[in-house]
């Protein structure tokens, strides 16, 4: 798979969303967490991902064709937008109504797309960890280190402090133990 860039999927987003007008298409929503949205706040240190991870409804059968063909004209993976992370076990319900949606910069006419704040990329973060048991995926710890060092927490003390980000105690407590085993974060 190609690891592409923020530009990369701009690029695309909007052929996207010239496809999707040319095919009368149903406009989309994006909700964006993952990837995309660290590379859109630059917490990722090495700059790509391969998708964009949408915390909506599954998109209808027209919809996928079209983000197909735009994936395989811009060499980009067959699910480079993809509503994945929905199906995860509470995302969808648990964290749909407690992340703020920001808009970007971004506009386009089929396709309203927005990321989620840095508050709730971090929550989305700290619920994979948590849901991931003993055996999270390694690219969620980095992530969830990556942003809180990115907003000016780099340990569990300056966590523990941060009444903000309290949630991950409250919430999640398996990310919470494992902030809590890691000596230096940056």
């Amino acid at each position: 798979m190609k690891k592409s860039e923020l530009k990369d999927f701009v690029t695309a987003l909007r052929l996207l969303d010239e496809k999707i007008g040319a095919n009368n298409s149903k406009n989309i929503t994006i909700r964006a967490i993952g990837g995309f949205a660290m590379l859109y706040y630059d917490f990722r240190k090495n700059g790509y991902t391969i998708d964009i991870d949408s915390l909506t409804e599954k998109y209808d059968q027209k919809t996928i064709e079209l983000i197909r063909e735009v994936g395989l004209e811009n060499d980009l993976d067959e699910e480079w937008l993809n509503t994945d992370c929905s199906l995860l076990e509470g995302f969808l319900r648990d964290l749909g109504d407690k992340i703020n949606w920001k808009e970007t910069e971004y506009h386009f006419k089929h396709i309203d797309l927005r990321v989620a704040d840095i508050a709730g990329l971090i929550r989305s973060k700290a619920k994979a960890i948590h849901d991931g048991g003993l055996v999270p995926r390694t690219t969620d710890k980095k992530d969830l280190l990556s942003g809180l060092i990115h907003i000016g927490i780099k340990n569990i003390e300056e966590l523990d402090a941060n009444q903000e980000y309290a949630f991950i105690k409250a919430d999640y407590c398996r990310c919470y133990a494992f902030l809590t085993e890691i000596e230096k974060w940056g």
